[in-house]
This record gives C-alpha cells, sequence and structure tokens, in this order.
C-alpha cells in the first residue's frame, strides 16, 4: 500500500525529529551472511542490532546500579 503524500510527509517529520542512524563497518561477506540469517529467522538487521541494544542498555544499566549500591554500602 502506497502512502499518500500526508502520509509520507508526516512520517519524514517524526523520522528527522526522532531518529538517527547509527553504522558500523563489516566486511561485506560477514554482512551477506547476517542479513540471509536474519531473512531466515524472518527478522530484520534492525531488529537484531535494536533488541542488542537494548540488551546491552539494560545490562549496563543494572552493572552501574550494582557499582553504585557497592559504593554506597561500603560508607
Amino acid at each position: 500500500m502506497a502512502l499518500n503524500d500526508a502520509k509520507r510527509r508526516a512520517n519524514n517529520k517524526y523520522i528527522a525529529a526522532n531518529m538517527t542512524v547509527l553504522g558500523c563497518k563489516v566486511r561485506k561477506d560477514k554482512a551477506e551472511r547476517f542479513k540471509t540469517m536474519c531473512k531466515d529467522a524472518n527478522t530484520t538487521p534492525n531488529a537484531v542490532f535494536t533488541r542488542a541494544m537494548d540488551a546491552f542498555m539494560k545490562e549496563q544499566a543494572a552493572a552501574t546500579l550494582q557499582l553504585v549500591a557497592g559504593e554506597t554500602d561500603g560508607e
């Protein structure tokens, strides 16, 4: 289903205000294997990256809380 002009403008405005692109360089052969594996798993590279990023941030937040709690307990 094609987007009408108003919807496309609204989408573009939202993306410009709220989204950014993160990039990394990987070997072409590895990137192609990754894309193929994502497709075979019925997911997208973006979904895999987003889940990994969320898991990493949650892990780091927990580690920070433990560090802060440890410093507080030691006083």
